[in-house]
């Protein structure tokens, strides 16, 4: 199945690893590894995770879900014919709404 990442996830998947590794070096480094198994999981079972609802109809099939062990941080992505296509990877704190409305 296929994996497409949005032109911010990269980004975002960096600073949540340094932020992170702030703490502890082998939680970010477990971090990015969770990351690759919960988007392989999500290419192969497209339509898990709750729906979310925006004002912009290009984004009426978001889903969310949680990186597997690391509760606290949502992948939000777009289910595809043959995967998924990753728009945004934050921590649960974070007003994600506003990624989505800018």
């Amino acid at each position: 199945m296929k994996i497409v990442h949005g032109k911010d996830v990269f980004e975002e998947l960096v600073n949540l690893s340094f932020y992170i590794a702030g703490d502890n070096e082998t939680a970010a480094q477990r971090f990015l590894a969770a990351c690759d198994e919960t988007f392989s999981f999500l290419a192969n079972n497209n339509k898990v995770g709750a729906t979310r609802i925006f004002r912009d109809p290009s984004l009426r099939d978001v889903r969310m879900w949680r990186v597997k062990g690391f509760e606290k941080y949502l992948v939000f992505y777009q289910p595809l014919p043959d995967g998924i296509k990753i728009l945004h990877v934050v921590h649960s704190a974070r007003n994600y709404n506003l990624l989505f409305e800018s």
